[in-house]
């Protein structure tokens, strides 16, 4: 579970690292439910991804 927990840490650093993924102070998630077209705060996205996952299709950072 911790290399989990590093791989979201990891994503979600990476995400608020860059200008065009930011809205306000929220980022696009990633999780199934979401499909990352919701623009969330960064502790809301990584409770989703945490708890629920990606979406299955989410293979590769491409939206980033």
């Amino acid at each position: 579970m911790m290399d989990y927990c590093n791989v979201i840490q990891s994503f979600i650093n990476y995400k608020t690292s860059i200008p065009r993924n930011i809205s306000g102070c929220s980022i696009k998630c990633p999780y199934r439910r979401c499909h990352d077209k919701k623009f969330l705060n960064p502790d809301v996205v990584t409770m989703h991804l945490l708890h629920k996952g990606f979406m299955v299709e989410y293979l590769c950072w491409y939206a980033h």
